[in-house]
């Protein structure tokens, strides 16, 4: 797939044509989020793109929600809608698309990355914690049970999450919070209050859910796909 976007074609680039991811940016402190695509070395003011008549065929309930400062809405229609604005987005960058390449407005609507600050793209309400990697679940396991099975039996049979604190999340180059406490002391108790003296920090993959499950109602695994609108990466770090 060819793009005009040449920082797009860098070989070495995060975001060509056939990634686009969807975030949220601001590009002055007063400005509203809104809601970008980005492709090479600049973001797409998706908003703005509409306004101008860049998007036709993404109007009517589809639209409105990119009209949004977070993309809870847009995610929320499932793969069928952010399925069709994804390829109204590769044929306004494609190679022989003028519309956006040729248009007095193109700065306006296609920012550099440089200028734009990122912000958290979600309102996230609820965060579920997966202890999902064998070698992870071992070596903890082992810390625990030092003479039995480092690996419980159901682990290969029962996905183990838990509730993790969704108002701790944060977009990345902010400054790290480092956790209060209760500690003990060398010399026993009482305990005292402070900083935690260690902290683990965990490289994790982290997937945002779109579309809607009815609640009681499980996903089949075969059906789950369908209600990933994307990932990320996330440093889960935990005192």
């Amino acid at each position: 797939m060819r793009t005009w976007v040449e920082s797009a074609t860098d070989p070495d680039g995060d975001f060509p044509i056939e990634n686009l991811p969807f975030g949220v940016f601001e590009r002055e402190e007063s400005e509203a989020p809104r809601i970008g695509v980005a492709i090479g070395d600049r973001v797409l003011d998706v908003r703005e793109a509409i306004v101008h008549g860049m998007l036709p065929d993404v109007s009517g309930e589809v639209g409105r929600t990119l009209e949004a400062t977070t993309l809870n809405a847009f995610a929320g229609l499932g793969r069928p809608g952010s399925g069709m604005v994804r390829t109204a987005l590769q044929r306004l960058f494609a190679a022989d698309e003028s519309m956006l390449r040729d248009s007095a407005e193109q700065d306006r609507i296609l920012i550099p990355a440089s200028e734009v600050e990122l912000g958290l793209p979600f309102s996230i309400g609820d965060y579920t914690d997966f202890y999902a990697s064998k070698h992870h679940a071992s070596n903890v396991g082992r810390m625990f049970r030092p003479d039995g099975d480092p690996l419980l039996p159901n682990w290969k049979h029962l996905p183990v999450g838990y509730h993790g604190r969704a108002s701790s999340i944060v977009e990345s180059g902010r400054p790290i919070r480092r956790p209060n406490g209760q500690t003990v002391g060398p010399d026993g108790p009482p305990p005292k209050h402070g900083p935690v003296r260690l902290l683990d920090y965990e490289l994790e993959v982290g997937f945002f859910l779109g579309q809607r499950s009815e609640l009681g109602t499980p996903i089949p695994i075969e059906q789950a796909l369908q209600h990933v609108f994307g990932l990320v990466l996330v440093n889960d770090w935990s005192a």
